[in-house]
């Protein structure tokens, strides 16, 4: 049996009434694609009953679990469960709207040998652009943002090496995925995705932005940012800044400087 070349990895809670959708959408791509692929979801103890749903895609599993772990330790655990090289991390809550989406993102990877993840563009459903899709690795403001813990974002329309690529749709090697030992867990939602690139860049591999790839994404479904956002902010600033002094300066120039365009 061919080994999968794409692993799907959809974490569920309380999100079943876009499930459906999702995976009606992003198999079909895979299909037409001729990929070799296969579809995991957890289901994270949020009470949902997904089995009909699931079983009604042929190379779809169910997984779950009896607690809530959060986002990056349900995908820790998905990940676990495939051989496939690359995993797909996908929030239930997406839909893919062009042809051969997850083919070109796959080639955007072949075709970039120093590059371990990529990102699409996201859209919400009124086709505007989600200022979440990606955070700027180069420029000024850019790093006046990664210094204060935070990120900036601007629109583009070429492929760039970025910071960080939002883990609502991210496609990454599983070889690379493991080597950095997946998603930190300690961080239950938010932020992890950064984490996560960070890693992967200061392990010497390059996170790219293809916003030629765009893909719906519903957002906010689960929880609201400012939930998780505070707690996570914080864990990620103690973990991966040193020197409080410096970061709270270049938290206020970020906060001081929204309009700038460096």
């Amino acid at each position: 049996m061919t080994a999968p070349t794409i692993a799907v990895q959809i974490v569920n809670y309380k999100t079943r009434t876009y499930l459906d959708q999702c995976l009606r959408s992003v198999t079909a791509d895979l299909v037409s694609s001729a990929l070799p692929h296969c579809v995991n979801v957890l289901e994270s103890a949020s009470g949902d009953r997904l089995q009909e749903i699931v079983a009604s895609y042929p190379h779809a599993r169910l997984f779950e679990s009896d607690v809530n772990g959060g986002f990056g330790a349900g995908h820790n655990f998905l990940a676990s469960q495939t051989d496939a090289t690359y995993l797909l991390i996908l929030n239930p809550d997406v839909q893919f709207i062009e042809p051969e989406t997850s083919a070109r993102l796959v080639q955007t990877l072949s075709d970039n040998r120093g590059a371990a993840a990529v990102g699409p563009r996201l859209v919400d459903v009124a086709g505007e652009p989600q200022r979440w899709d990606h955070g700027r690795l180069h420029g000024v403001r850019a790093q006046i943002a990664l210094r204060s813990g935070h990120s900036h974002w601007r629109a583009t329309d070429r492929r760039r090496e970025v910071a960080w690529v939002s883990g609502a749709v991210m496609l990454i090697s599983r070889d690379a995925f493991s080597a950095i030992g997946g998603f930190d867990e300690q961080f239950f939602l938010y932020k992890e995705d950064e984490d996560l690139c960070l890693r992967l860049r200061r392990g010497g591999a390059q996170v790219l932005y293809e916003p030629a790839v765009t893909v719906r994404h519903v957002g906010s479904v689960v929880a609201r940012r400012s939930e998780e956002l505070v707690r996570s902010e914080r864990y990620f600033i103690e973990k991966n800044l040193d020197g409080r002094l410096s970061q709270r300066l270049f938290e206020k120039l970020h906060r001081g400087l929204p309009r700038v365009r460096l």
